[in-house]
Order: C-alpha cells, then sequence, then structure tokens
C-alpha cells in the first residue's frame, strides 16, 4: 500500500466572493482553479463569526483562521463565550458565580458590580449587566450596587445619559434588588497609563470609601454637564450616589469586564496582595471576582482561559510523521504559535522554511510568490515529508491595496503556479488540500458605494481535494450544489488531514472530516 502524504496550501485572504462587482474573480479567468473545483472534491467552510469563535458578525483573521485549522477546536474569544454560555443557560449554573451569590448570602452582605457602561461591546456588554442582575434577582440577593464607568470613546461622546436612563428604567421594571452607586469617566477608571495615584486611587477610593462628588440626581447632573462645551462621557469627575454604596467588610465584588487590558489597573489595586501603588484602606474577608481573568493570581474567575490540549502538528509528530512548514517572515508566527495552539518550542520532524517579507510593488511579490511555488514545486518532487503547511501570503497583501486589477492580476498569475503545481502533484502520491484562513481579496470594492474595500470580511472560503483516486467529473446539478452549500467550517480540516492519513481522529478534535461528504 501506498504511503499517503497531504500538502495543505493556505492562500491567504482568499474568500469565495459574491457574484457582483465587487468580486475581480468574476474578471478573471482561472482555468486551474475552475478544473480543480469540476473534477475533484470541493466545498466551502466558514471561517468568520462563530465558526472561528469570534462574535457572529465579525471577519475572520490570520490568527484564528489558523488556529482553528491547526488545533480542530473553536477558541471562542470572551465576547462570544460568554453569550454563548448565556445563550445555553450556562451561566445560572456557573459553580463560581454560584459561591459569589452564597457568600452574600451566608454573611447577609452586598454585591458590587463594577464595569463600563457603553453603546459598544469592545469592553462590556450591557446584556451581561442584565444578566448578573437577574441571577442575582433569582437568588434572592437583597443589595446590590453598581459602580459604573461611563465611555465617551467607544460609544458617543454625550450617550451615558440615555444608557443610564434606561438602566434605572430597566431596575425598576425587573424589580432588581440593585442601585448605582457611583459613577465616573473611563479616563479615570480605564487608565493604562501607570498614573496609579492621579486616576486609578480615585477610582478605588470611590468605590471602596465613597470619596467622590456627592451627587443624588445623576440625570440632572449629567444634563448639566452636558452643557458644557467640551465635556465628554470619559471626563466624568468620580461621583457618588447612594451613602450605603461603598465596600463594606464580607461585600463581593465582581467586576464584569470581558476585556482584561484597560481594566488592569484598578483590578490590579483590588486583588494583588503586594501592591504597593498606593494606601489601600482595609476590608474584611472580601470576595473580589471577574468574568473573565485579568491577573496572574490566584482568584475567582468566573469564565477561566479556554484550554488547547492538542494539534494537528503534535498528533502528526507523535504518529513519526516528517512536516515542513513554508512561509514568509510576516506569517512565521502564524505558523509556529497559532496553527500550533499556542505552543511555541519545535514538534520532533517538524521543520520550516522561512522566505523574506513578501511586499510589493507588483514586481517584487511576484517575484516572491514565484519564489515560493518553486520551493513548493521541488518539494513535493522530493516527497521527503509526509505533511507539508505551505502559506502563501499574497492575495492577502493585494486584498488590503483595493487594487482591482492588482487583485485580477495576481488572482491569475497565482491560478497559472497552481496549474505547474497540479502537473507534479499526480505524479507523487500527495494529497493537495488548497484553504485559505479568511476572505479578502474576492470583495475589492463596496458594490453600494463604489469605494475600495480592503478588509477581510465575513466571505466563506474554498476547501478543494485533489486526489487522483478522487477525481471525478461532477454533473451541473453537483456544482451548483457545491458552489453555494457551506458544509464546515475550518475546524474540520484537522480531522480531514488525520483520515486522509488513516489516523484516528482525537477525542479533542470538535471538527469533522470533510470527506464523509465526497
Amino acid at each position: 500500500m501506498i504511503k499517503k502524504r497531504v500538502c495543505l496550501l493556505i492562500l491567504d485572504g482568499f474568500g469565495e466572493g459574491e457574484e457582483n462587482i465587487s468580486n475581480p474573480s468574476r474578471f478573471t479567468k482561472l482555468p486551474n482553479l475552475n478544473y480543480f473545483r469540476k473534477y475533484y472534491p470541493f466545498c466551502l467552510l466558514s471561517a468568520s463569526g462563530i465558526s472561528v469563535g469570534l462574535p457572529y458578525d465579525q471577519p475572520g483573521n490570520c490568527e484564528l483562521g489558523h488556529l482553528t485549522m491547526g488545533t480542530g477546536v473553536v477558541y471562542y474569544q470572551n465576547y462570544p463565550r460568554i453569550n454563548l454560555a448565556l445563550e445555553r443557560g450556562e451561566l445560572s449554573r456557573n459553580e463560581k458565580l454560584l459561591k459569589i451569590f452564597q457568600h452574600c448570602r451566608h454573611f447577609q452582605s452586598r454585591l458590587h458590580l463594577v464595569g463600563l457602561l457603553s453603546e459598544s461591546v469592545s469592553k462590556t456588554d450591557i446584556n451581561h449587566l442584565d444578566a448578573l442582575l437577574d441571577l442575582a434577582n433569582q437568588q434572592n440577593l437583597s443589595r446590590v450596587y453598581l459602580h459604573l464607568f461611563t465611555d465617551g470613546l467607544d460609544s458617543p461622546p454625550k450617550s451615558a445619559l440615555n444608557l443610564i436612563q434606561k438602566l434605572q428604567e430597566k431596575i425598576r421594571e425587573k424589580k432588581y434588588p440593585a442601585k448605582i452607586a457611583s459613577l465616573c469617566g473611563r479616563f479615570y477608571a480605564l487608565d493604562e497609563t501607570q498614573d496609579y495615584l492621579f486616576k486609578t486611587q480615585k477610582v478605588f477610593l470611590l468605590i471602596v470609601e465613597g470619596k467622590g462628588l456627592k451627587v443624588t440626581d445623576p440625570i440632572a447632573f449629567l444634563k448639566e454637564k452636558y452643557q458644557q462645551p467640551n465635556f465628554n462621557d470619559s471626563l466624568l469627575e468620580p461621583i457618588f450616589l447612594e451613602d450605603d454604596g461603598f465596600v463594606k467588610d464580607n461585600d463581593a465584588l465582581l467586576f464584569f469586564h470581558f476585556e482584561n487590558k484597560s481594566i488592569f489597573q484598578l483590578a490590579n489595586a483590588f486583588l494583588n496582595p503586594d501592591f504597593k501603588e498606593f494606601k489601600r484602606p482595609s476590608r474584611k474577608n472580601l470576595l473580589i471576582a471577574s468574568l473573565t481573568r485579568y491577573l496572574n493570581l490566584d482568584y475567582p474567575v468566573i469564565f477561566e482561559e479556554q484550554k488547547i490540549l492538542t494539534n494537528l502538528t503534535r498528533v502528526l509528530a507523535e504518529n513519526k510523521l516528517k512536516q515542513l512548514k513554508l512561509t514568509d517572515v510576516s506569517k512565521e508566527n502564524i505558523l509556529k504559535y497559532y496553527f500550533n495552539g499556542f505552543i511555541t518550542e519545535e514538534h520532533p520532524g517538524e521543520i520550516y522554511k522561512i522566505f523574506p517579507a513578501f511586499e510589493l510593488p507588483q514586481e517584487k511579490l511576484i517575484q516572491q510568490t514565484k519564489e515560493f511555488f518553486d520551493a513548493l514545486t521541488l518539494t513535493l518532487q522530493e516527497g521527503d515529508f509526509d505533511f507539508i503547511l505551505a502559506n502563501l501570503p499574497t492575495f492577502d497583501i493585494v486584498g488590503h491595496q483595493g487594487d482591482f486589477q492588482l487583485a485580477i492580476y495576481f488572482l491569475e498569475k497565482v491560478d497559472e503556479f497552481l496549474g505547474q503545481i497540479y502537473k507534479i502533484l499526480i505524479k507523487t502520491n500527495y494529497v493537495l488540500l488548497i484553504t485559505s484562513d479568511h476572505g479578502n481579496i474576492e470583495k475589492m470594492v463596496n458594490p453600494q458605494t463604489g469605494q475600495k474595500d480592503t478588509f477581510h470580511n465575513l466571505s466563506p472560503v474554498p476547501f478543494y481535494l485533489i486526489a487522483e483516486e478522487r477525481k471525478k467529473e461532477k454533473t451541473k446539478e453537483e456544482l451548483a450544489f457545491y458552489n453555494k452549500k457551506i458544509l464546515g467550517s475550518l475546524v474540520d480540516i484537522a480531522p480531514t488531514i488525520l483520515e486522509i492519513f488513516n489516523l484516528p481522529s482525537v477525542r479533542e478534535f470538535e471538527g469533522k472530516s470533510l470527506l464523509r461528504y465526497f
């Protein structure tokens, strides 16, 4: 039996475009890719949004695309991970969160919720705050105090007033046991300049001792502030609203940021036992927790970091398969770190060939692309490696330029190089898989405005499986089906490769082999 080998070619930034003027592929001749599509297994894979661990409407990227392909798991970012937990009802069963509520009931103490109040969902989500308030109500907590930071940067500059009014209305309607205890602009609360004394200390003392401008009506106060021409929500001075709303002995405090950088200084002041930036007032038996991890300390974290237990490279190495990985220096970390599931050390039998950084102008980039395919061709001919992973950066570079004619040129040239690879491939025992990590070059124009589109997008990506024993001409109906139907996602690539090698899939892989469709 001939030993099968696999070459995974990732055409970085090559999605399946729409059938309109935004897509340069509609104005090109791609005889080889069209031939592959007609005669070999082909389908579309999702490479954006929740399928790679991002929010539903967020385009994919190189890092998460390769991470998903290389590990066979979806590594959910904090925001969609929490949203999924809410959808599945998992938050109400979270043991660490339940312990916070138990602490408050046992000591007849109060819960303090701390975080940014924003229209944006870049750091917090008001829906997460609402869910926490609802759970606190279900758990029969009687006193919940909110310490909120006004935004003005990720949100419109004077949007806090409307947000606070809506929050107060929701508290009244749902009869939450909650009151807004303090407000402060993110200029102070989310400082990232190490200004602990002037900024972080003010917010800390506002929450712990109630030290701030005493205000009884935050709505009237903000309306007056909004009359000042240069006022921005982010600059709101620390104000205190509830006489009994500061942190006392036996209380519990929960930071509800899912983003962990901007909140670090304030969280550091609360959590770090060796904190020395300013003197902190003493509080006994405080339970302090956060929605996601901010510091590498031992404290309750509601959503701990997701652990990746294995990856495709490791599985192949454990089976004594030799591996070669090719790309340019700009994508080196993508293959070494992300594809391997955040593991930096090389595996046995794993070798890298790293080219100088691919870059424009056109003449230089086409020469570099040719050298890449020449190296790949030679590697296939020699047949020394069981698994080849090759990432071609060309399409992503061109896609970010927004140059329609340049895109047409490189699409045709890469198709030509693929034809050369194919001639070599059919004489070897390699199976060639062609796919991408995210969309980019297939949408160069906004069809509504006619303006350049230089960003990643939500396009699915193609998946070609080129092996002579699987060659079979598709009918028109079959072509129409596979050209439109998304049959899987990037998470399915690693299990597919294992099946080609006749290796069992591993328990940790969430994806399923795509061979079941062909």
